[in-house]
């Protein structure tokens, strides 16, 4: 039991990679894990998950996207927690409504979650959803 607690994903130090079976792939972990450790582990999880950037980009629904995730994390090596998903978020290019069905919504979406950039996992799901609210009519 103890064994799996120590090489549980959710340990509190960062994984290391020198010496792991796949060190690409737990490299890209690390990234993630170093971009959402100051999470609880609920949280964590999807965080990691957003922010891990993948092995290739090229089957990527959004190529230019998945490059710049990886390019954000490794400008952004030295800091960890919210400081580090500040980082990468600003370092990302901002979505492209050009192709959407509903530019508008796309762009209304976008926004949201700019102003939510703070948050992360289910509390930023929540805030995004909230900003997407249409705002309550009064009579």
């Amino acid at each position: 039991m103890l064994l799996v607690m120590a090489w549980s994903p959710m340990s509190q130090a960062a994984p290391e990679c020198d010496k792991a079976m796949a060190p690409q792939r737990c490299a890209s972990y690390r990234q993630g894990w170093l971009s959402c450790a100051d999470l609880a582990d609920g949280g964590r999880r999807a965080c990691i998950e957003q922010y891990s950037p993948p092995l290739s980009c090229q089957r990527s629904r959004d190529a230019k996207r998945c490059e710049a995730l990886q390019t954000a994390q490794a400008a952004c090596e030295g800091s960890e927690g919210l400081a580090r998903r500040l980082c990468v978020r600003e370092r990302l290019p901002a979505v492209d409504c050009s192709h959407s069905a509903n530019k508008a919504r796309c762009e209304q979406r976008a926004a949201a979650e700019q102003s939510c950039a703070e948050t992360a996992a289910q509390q930023g799901r929540e805030c995004v959803r909230k900003a997407l609210a249409p705002a309550p009519s009064s009579n």
